[in-house]
């Protein structure tokens, strides 16, 4: 790869890069950098020595998905988790792919106007999301100690899905953002509960219904799941772990999600 040739004829096209060694790190300075032809020609012997390019985040965005991550995670899994996948699926074979030497994949597609982009590191198990201005992906025709990174060749495209707007819609990752919907200021955001008196000590009877919910020990599970819920009202607690009774059996009674709806309801309007 002849890294200064490359990056002007992609900077021609509006894409920054920026000179990686063979361990995949910058050998330049670039965060809030404008990347232009001055720029290149300063820094055209480290473009020429480059083992690779990383492409910064700012014409283009990625979802970085690690197959052999450290932890054993693996990111083609956890998409399959997500009612996403499909979508994905679909518009993934219509824009640029690269696959890395480790058997992960960069789906990476063209920013849009309107979108708030972000870094999501971790957004979901072995999936991050790199989007922010300073974010870089290695390019294909790169090579690392690891091998050479290869692509499709196609360009970008815009993502024109859900998932997109899933991603950046609101703060944290894809588990985060599940929580946020059952959070007590989400479920109670026009009320104020601030002449509620905090419960004494740990919480008193609520605390220990809600320990039970969590644990799987409850017994009582109306009568808990109505004090946890209060309790989680009047102390900001998070609701959303409770559901975790849904689906128990005591005998053959199977607490359901209807009655864990009219129960908690119950609790919040008392």
């Amino acid at each position: 790869m002849d890294g200064l040739a490359y990056a002007e004829k992609l900077l021609a096209d509006g894409v920054p890069v920026i000179p990686l060694n063979a361990n995949k790190k910058p050998t330049i300075k670039f965060a809030g950098v404008s990347i232009d032809e001055a720029f290149l020609v300063a820094n055209a012997e480290s473009y020429s020595a480059a083992s690779g390019l990383g492409v910064l985040c700012r014409a283009w965005w990625c979802i970085d998905v690690d197959r052999n991550h450290a932890d054993g995670v693996d990111g083609f899994e956890s998409i399959k988790t997500t009612p996403f996948i499909d979508e994905i699926a679909e518009i993934a074979s219509q824009t640029m792919r690269q696959e890395t030497p480790s058997g992960g994949l960069h789906l990476i597609f063209e920013k849009r106007e309107g979108v708030t982009y972000s870094q999501k590191i971790g957004y979901l198990p072995g999936v991050d999301i790199k989007a922010n201005d300073n974010n870089y992906f290695v390019l294909a025709g790169s090579k690392s100690h690891s091998g050479e990174y290869t692509s499709n060749d196609k360009l970008p495209i815009p993502y024109a899905g859900e998932f997109e707007g899933r991603i950046f819609g609101s703060p944290g990752n894809y588990r985060e953002q599940i929580m946020n919907k059952y959070s007590v200021k989400k479920s109670l955001s026009s009320y104020d509960f601030s002449h509620l008196p905090m419960p004494k000590g740990k919480g008193g009877r609520g605390k220990r219904a809600y320990e039970r919910i969590i644990n799987g020990t409850s017994e009582d599970r109306n009568n808990d799941l109505f004090l946890a819920v209060s309790y989680a009202k009047a102390c900001n607690v998070e609701i959303e772990p409770l559901r975790a009774i849904i689906g128990t059996v005591k005998g053959r009674d199977v607490f359901t999600e209807s009655e864990f709806n009219k129960t908690a309801e119950s609790a919040l309007k008392g």
